[in-house]
């Protein structure tokens, strides 16, 4: 295979791992190519000028050589660093394997990776926490292809605002008296507009459905090690 190089692409760390003595194998968030493999060489040397450059949360540009699947690094330049704190971190490490495990390997969404840095910056403030997860979740769903359309049910009714709904996996939105969530709190969602308590739990609710339905029971482990640090928050 003929190699091929690129230069400068806007990127995050999602996870890094120890390779051979002094290297980092990366999975690496891309702008324009998708979830990538990157092989980090020497890195982990204390003289290495990109130890502290390669690290999640850092929006940095990236260039590689590219003639498998995994690639190689040559280049990293930092630009900007997002420091969430506390339950704020633990989010964002949410928000990685989310993006983990529903794109596909080199598959391009430039508009998710632009919400994610907004969700980033979001989380950085501190504000509406729940509410930042809750409308991240559902963009990634979208870029997926698993949306479903928020303002009419499977029968392309209205969405009532005094009626309940629930997810199902193959029917989408039905109309059910014991749904997790009000047709309001739907119609809120499909604006994104502010969620209020009772709506951020019913959309908290929904949204997990939804989500596990494709994860297919394969559980999250950030979202176990959120449950848990929000007990001792």
């Amino acid at each position: 295979m003929r190699e091929s190089a690129v230069y400068l692409q806007p990127a995050f760390i999602l996870q890094h791992r120890p390779y051979r003595e002094t290297s980092q194998l990366l999975e690496v968030y891309t702008r324009d190519f998708g979830i990538v493999s990157v092989l980090a060489k020497g890195v982990r040397q204390e003289k290495s000028k990109l130890a502290g450059v390669l690290l999640p949360f850092t929006l940095i540009q990236i260039s590689y050589l590219d003639k498998n699947e995994l690639k190689l690094l040559t280049r990293a330049e930092f630009v900007r660093h997002y420091a969430p704190q506390r339950l704020a971190l633990y989010c964002g490490f949410y928000l990685n394997e989310l993006l983990q495990r529903f794109l596909f390997r080199h598959d391009p969404h430039p508009e998710l990776f632009a919400g994610y840095q907004t969700c980033l910056d979001e989380l950085c403030k501190g504000l509406n926490i729940e509410q930042t997860l809750r409308y991240f979740e559902l963009e990634i769903l979208e870029a997926c292809g698993y949306g479903v359309e928020l303002a009419v049910d499977r029968n392309q009714r209205p969405v009532d605002s005094r009626r309940r709904y629930s997810f199902q996996p193959n029917a989408g939105l039905v109309e059910d008296v014991g749904g997790c969530i009000s047709g309001a709190s739907l119609q809120a969602l499909s604006i994104k507009a502010p969620l209020p308590g009772a709506a951020l739990a019913e959309a908290k609710q929904f949204l997990r459905t939804m989500l596990d339905a494709h994860l297919q029971g394969k559980p999250l482990q950030s979202r176990e090690v959120l449950a848990k640090m929000i007990k001792y928050l």
